[in-house]
């Protein structure tokens, strides 16, 4: 087996992983193969890793082990932003040393040797503000505020106050532990850049993904344009392979000509590979983003609303409609008006067999349930558009 081979057999292996970590919980897929895999990588393999290493090295060094695992992996702490800045200045000053002395070339113009520098002290700049940008705090000052920008939709936010910071929780906030804050409009807490994502820097998070994205693929294709130079460099443009059984000679193709680039100059290849990886990667989750944005959605409101969707699915979910509505009875879609929200649990049915019939009749001019067989039917009043919720993001209101 040759190195490209390994190489994408690498790629494929990765990009399954990091596909079932991201996806396996998804209720469309978490009942199938996805989902049985989500829980092996985990649960089951967590667990055995964790006996292995009880058994193997005892109790107090176990408690050892666990202290830094929790401070490494559920405490905000600058490791994967050290590990960032590393990994970046490691692969940029690799580039300068084996690349950059061959370019300009015939492919690449000597204008790159300008934009290189510029690209790098962009990079970490972005880094910088993306880091160090507010996410949005909830605080006693501005509490009041967000409540009026972000109004209840008693379908997947319900007033209530946050056990925590003792604040009144804003739809779409969301108490962080790491940070130990409530984050206005919270979409996720990034590592990268060790702080969520919220109202308040959402822009500058998207922005980091987009400059890192053409960063990487700016490197890789310097690279790629370095390799063909090597091909007139070598004169494999004029080289050939000798059939030893015709004894006829062909022209080498060029798939061949950069194989045999690669393997005689492995460090331009391997950052050029590392490049084209980390661009497919952040330029995938850049989009996916960007999806959810344009939809009105934040991540940590798209498992919400997955979750309604699989309730939905099963038959589970109810609304409550208040009684003045001029509505005929039955299942009609939800305005802003809807008031309430109901999921029929166990509790409920529970509930409905053992009350009453006079407490069932009395109870029944006051409310009207009606079952939610789509999600078409439940209104997402936080989305304004594809255009107006991506300028939310850009000037959030104040």
């Amino acid at each position: 087996m040759n190195i490209l081979a390994y190489v994408v057999l690498s790629l494929l292996l990765f990009g399954l992983i990091v596909f079932v970590l991201l996806f396996g919980q998804n209720p469309r897929l978490r009942n199938g193969p996805i989902g049985k895999l989500h829980i092996v990588l985990t649960e089951r393999l967590p667990r055995g890793v964790v006996a292995a290493l009880k058994m193997g090295l005892g109790k107090t060094n176990w408690h050892r082990i666990l202290r830094c695992w929790r401070y490494c992996f559920q405490a905000r702490n600058p490791f994967l932003q050290i590990f960032f800045l590393v990994l970046t200045a490691g692969s940029i000053a690799l580039f300068l040393t084996h690349a950059k002395p061959h370019i300009p070339n015939i492919y690449l113009r000597p204008m790159h040797s300008v934009i290189i520098p510029v690209q790098i002290v962009g990079l970490y700049v972005v880094y910088f503000v993306a880091c160090m940008a507010d996410p949005g705090i909830v605080t006693k000052e501005n509490v009041a505020r967000l409540l009026e920008i972000y109004p209840y939709d008693h379908i997947i936010y319900e007033p209530k106050d946050c056990s925590t910071c003792q604040l009144p929780k804003p739809a779409r906030s969301k108490h962080c532990t790491m940070c130990n804050a409530c984050i206005s409009r919270l979409d996720h807490h990034c590592a990268w850049i060790n702080r969520c994502v919220g109202a308040n820097n959402h822009r500058y998070f998207f922005l980091f993904l987009f400059y890192l994205t053409q960063f990487c693929a700016y490197g890789a294709y310097l690279c790629f344009q370095v390799y063909r130079g090597f091909i007139l460099d070598w004169g494999l443009d004029k080289a050939y392979v000798l059939d030893r059984t015709t004894g006829e000679k062909y022209p080498i193709t060029f798939r061949k000509a950069m194989l045999h680039i690669l393997q005689k100059d492995r460090m331009i290849g391997s950052i050029c590979i590392l490049a084209s990886v980390a661009s497919l990667v952040v330029g995938i989750f850049f989009l996916y983003q960007l999806y959810l944005a344009g939809r009105g959605v934040t991540t940590n409101e798209a498992f919400k609303w997955e979750m309604l969707e699989d309730s939905i699915d099963r038959g589970e979910f109810w609304m409550v409609d208040d009684d003045s509505s001029s509505d005929p009875p039955g299942c009609v879609p939800p305005t802003s008006q809807t008031s309430a929200r109901r999921r029929q649990t166990s509790r409920d049915k529970k509930q409905q067999q053992t009350e009453s019939p006079a407490t069932a009749a009395a109870a029944a001019p006051r409310v009207r349930r009606r079952q939610i067989k789509s999600l078409d039917q439940v209104d997402n009043i936080y989305d304004k558009g594809f255009f107006r919720n991506l300028w939310e993001i850009v000037c959030p209101p104040r």
